[in-house]
């Protein structure tokens, strides 16, 4: 067990070796050490040639990446980019740049980075990028002692990110920052997140907030590329986007909804008010085609169908098919109705006259002597008509002369039968004539088949519309 003695002396030489740490802490930034930090980074840089990488014709340079999301400023359709600020950061170890007599790292000025070897790290889908240089150029260099060396840059890039829009605005988007080395291949670099693909090597996603997409989740891979001049390093960041549908919806489902019940007013306006219904039908059509070409102005020229125009020319078909009823209607009852009754009017008259013209004669001719003329019963009845006849037992004996067939008047048919024979084919022919009279009347429209077709639209145009949106709702939500 130790004494108090050694207690004692075992805590006089622990605060003896905290003060020398702190004074040597202090020590390299007294300006009496100045010179000897100088004469440190004088000697690093002296015969340091930046054309050769680490450990040159050894094993590959491993060179970790970390990024701090600051912000991603624009997510395009139409351009298929997005804009991503961040805080890029690479870590590697060159031995020529160790050095001893100074417990410390150290940060040197920007311009250092010009005079030492960096990765030649670029970003594949990059469009335009730029290093920000407000006051300055936002580079840094840091060194420690074992030669680790601390290189970072604040860049706003624009990448390319290829969108599938057949959802669209119900779709979910994927967006990539691909980075790899430009000339150096797998046998002398390497590349790999800080941290491991699932760790802190990406850092500033929870932070940010974009107007029209949430951040669903974010991966980092590691993966190497191969092309005909060798095989390359490749770090992929990959961000899930969805898209919020509350701009959409105020802007665009919404007003295409009100518009197309809006078209349905006209069901309820008398059919006769043709300025108040023609005027509602067009100035629908026309909104709808004004959304639609809004639309597409905003989204780049593609040549698939996507959820939105879908749903616009719904709204679209449904608020035309709302004027042609119109058209329709009019058509019924001041186009075709009149012309329909005019000329059924005429052809009823024309039946009328033939019918008088016939029963006139058609007229049974007596003589004097009260004998029934035959010879215009000719025209009327057939051979086997005339033969039956002959052969009645009913009918009397008759007569033949020279002038005409006459024969005497025989029982009348009315004691047989109840009715006169000849009245039979008149009753016929005029039964017949009633048939087709009604069957002309069922077939022309009146004023009560104008409103039954509006009644119908007004019960049709909502069921369907509201069979359309439930379809359309179910499938691309799910």
């Amino acid at each position: 067990m130790w004494t108090t003695l050694d207690r004692g002396r075992w805590g006089i030489c622990c605060l003896s070796l905290l003060v020398a740490m702190v004074c040597g802490a202090q020590s390299a930034n007294e300006p009496s050490n100045m010179s000897y930090v100088k004469a440190t980074v004088d000697k690093l840089l002296k015969g340091y040639d930046i054309r050769l990488r680490p450990d040159f014709g050894g094993a590959p340079v491993d060179v970790g990446m970390s990024i701090d999301i600051a912000s991603i400023d624009m997510v395009s359709e139409v351009n298929m980019d997005y804009t991503i600020t961040m805080y890029f950061q690479q870590s590697w170890r060159d031995k020529r740049l160790s050095y001893t007599g100074i417990p410390l790292n150290l940060t040197l000025d920007n311009r250092v980075a010009d005079q030492l070897w960096v990765p030649d790290t670029y970003f594949i889908n990059d469009k335009k990028s730029f290093v920000h240089g407000v006051t300055v150029k936002n580079r840094m260099i840091r060194l420690h002692p074992d030669g680790t060396v601390l290189y970072g840059l604040r860049i706003t890039t624009t990448a390319a990110c290829m969108m599938d829009l057949r959802r669209y605005p119900l779709d979910e988007q994927n967006c990539t920052l691909e980075i790899e080395s430009y000339g150096y291949t797998t046998d002398d670099i390497e590349f790999y997140w800080q941290g491991g693909s699932n760790g802190n090597s990406v850092t500033g996603v929870e932070n940010i907030e974009l107007p029209q997409f949430s951040i669903m989740d974010y991966q980092t891979l590691s993966k190497k590329a191969v092309f005909a001049t060798g095989s390359y390093p490749r770090l992929s960041l990959s961000f899930k986007l969805k898209r919020n549908i509350g701009y959409f919806i105020l802007q665009t489902y919404m007003p295409s909804t009100l518009i197309t019940i809006l078209s349905w007013v006209s069901f309820w306006i008398n059919y006769d008010a043709s300025a108040a219904r023609v005027a509602l039908g067009i100035t629908t059509v026309l909104t709808m085609t004004t959304i639609n070409t809004h639309l597409r102005e905003t989204l780049p020229k593609i040549p698939y169908v996507k959820a939105i125009d879908i749903y616009l020319m719904g709204c679209f078909v449904f608020v035309f098919l709302a004027l042609l009823e119109y058209a329709f209607v009019n058509y019924i009852f001041f186009g075709r109705g009149p012309h329909l009754q005019k000329k059924v009017a005429e052809k009823a008259a024309k039946t009328n006259n033939e019918n008088k013209s016939r029963l006139e004669s058609n007229k049974v001719q007596v003589d004097a002597h009260g004998n029934i003329l035959l010879t215009n019963l000719t025209n009327e009845m057939g051979g086997s008509d005339m033969m039956g006849a002959l052969n009645d037992p009913r009918a009397t004996m008759f007569s033949y002369d020279s002038a005409s067939i006459q024969y005497r008047k025989p029982m009348t048919s009315r004691d047989l039968y109840g009715r006169p024979a000849l009245d039979r084919p008149i009753g016929h022919k005029k039964s017949r004539l009633r048939r087709r009279a009604s069957q002309l009347k069922v077939k022309i429209p009146d004023l009560t088949d104008v409103n039954a077709i509006d009644k119908w639209s007004r019960v049709i145009f909502p069921i369907t519309f509201t069979f359309f949106n439930l379809v359309y709702w179910l499938y691309y939500v799910h």
